[in-house]
């Protein structure tokens, strides 16, 4: 029976104690107290101010007596302690900040710089991650951007845009603005001329009859020279290797069916993907937007696409896309050249010639005997 006895009045949380009375504040327990449960015999509130989570008493006026009797009900633990899941006190003084590094300070250029990229500007990210599973390998996948802008020398401006994300899947084609996933592109301009190298977009031409958009890898080189006082020539060059095949579909929309309605290859394949950004779309000669709260958004991994309800679709209704998509089966060259001469702003001559073709002696994905 004293054993139960002591065990149960260890476990219980309240308190008695003797505390002697001091003019600084006192610590009467280490765990903090539950809230109206503290009581003081013979003294009332206006004597004294009680912390609960800190377990601190603080007198307002001394009393005459040297000790006091408290009781109290604790929880089991302190409300004021401070945890830390790292304490870096004891290792803090091993360290010693080294001197910032400096740069080149001769000609006052790229001081205080580890690197002078004199009047370039830049700015990116880098990064690298590892995904793994239970039921998986472990999987690195790389992240890098990088945008420089600037003055080469004293005339030559560079711009370069330089993405690497290591995903193998289209962008979801449900906002207005896409980013690219993997892009090299540089542009060197100097007064009359630019010249543009990696992947580049050659949208559409003024000339009426060879209007069109590209998405391309390769070079294209743009020039304007004056050719006498009041005649102006303008020339445009690329070759280059294109990312994807054009083809167009043209449907009737399904009486109340918004989508999502499958596009089909220009041999009516139904598996590829589509290249993120290349597709136009137009319901009754009228061109769409994409994003969901616009017209339509479209899955370009499933070839899929599916309208809002900001455009109702009936059978009335007739439907046009427009799109490139990956199909590296060959080789296949671009070639444009384009040449624009205006005599004093009232007549222009336009010339263009247009290649595009595969060749049929460098298949990619396979090999073809005779």
């Amino acid at each position: 029976m004293l054993a139960l006895a002591a065990s149960a009045q260890t476990s219980s949380n309240f308190r008695t104690k003797k505390i002697a009375v001091s003019p600084s504040p006192v610590v009467f327990d280490e765990n903090s107290i539950v809230p109206g449960t503290f009581k003081m015999q013979g003294f009332d509130a206006k004597w004294f101010v009680v912390d609960e989570p800190a377990a601190t008493i603080r007198w307002l006026q001394l009393p005459a007596t040297d000790s006091v009797l408290i009781q109290y009900r604790v929880f089991p633990f302190s409300l004021a302690r401070k945890a830390y899941r790292y304490q870096y006190d004891s290792i803090s003084n091993y360290f010693k900040a080294l001197p910032p590094a400096k740069g080149p300070t001769s000609n006052g250029a790229g001081a205080g710089k580890i690197a002078d990229f004199g009047n370039l500007t830049y700015t990116g990210s880098f990064g690298r991650s590892l995904s793994f599973g239970n039921a998986q390998d472990a999987v690195v996948n790389s992240l890098f951007n990088l945008q420089i802008s600037g003055m080469l020398g004293d005339s030559i401006e560079i711009a370069a845009a330089i993405t690497d994300n290591n995903i193998p899947i289209q962008p979801d084609g449900t906002t207005q603005q896409l980013n690219e996933f993997d892009r090299v592109w540089m542009q060197f301009k100097k007064r009359g001329w630019a010249l543009s190298i990696g992947d580049i977009d050659v949208r559409q031409q003024p000339t009426y009859f060879m209007s069109y958009y590209k998405r391309q890898q390769g070079i294209a080189f743009e020039t304007v020279n004056k050719v006498g006082k009041n005649s102006t020539n303008k020339t445009f060059v690329s070759g280059a290797v294109a990312k994807g095949k054009f083809t167009r579909n043209v449907f009737n929309g399904i009486e109340g069916n918004q989508g999502p309605y499958r596009l089909r290859g220009a041999n009516n394949e139904l598996y590829f993907v589509i290249l993120a950004g290349t597709e136009r779309v137009f319901i009754d000669g009228k061109q769409m937007q994409r994003g969901e709260d616009q017209d339509y958004v479209i899955n370009y991994n499933s070839a899929e696409i599916t309208f809002t309800p900001h455009q109702l679709i009936n059978k009335d209704k007739r439907i046009q896309v427009e799109f490139e998509y990956a199909d590296r089966n060959y080789l296949n060259s671009l070639l444009y050249l384009a040449n624009s001469f205006e005599i004093n702003k009232k007549l222009t001559v336009d010339v263009g010639l247009y290649s595009n073709a595969d060749s049929k002696n460098s298949p990619i994905n396979q090999t073809l005997d005779t």
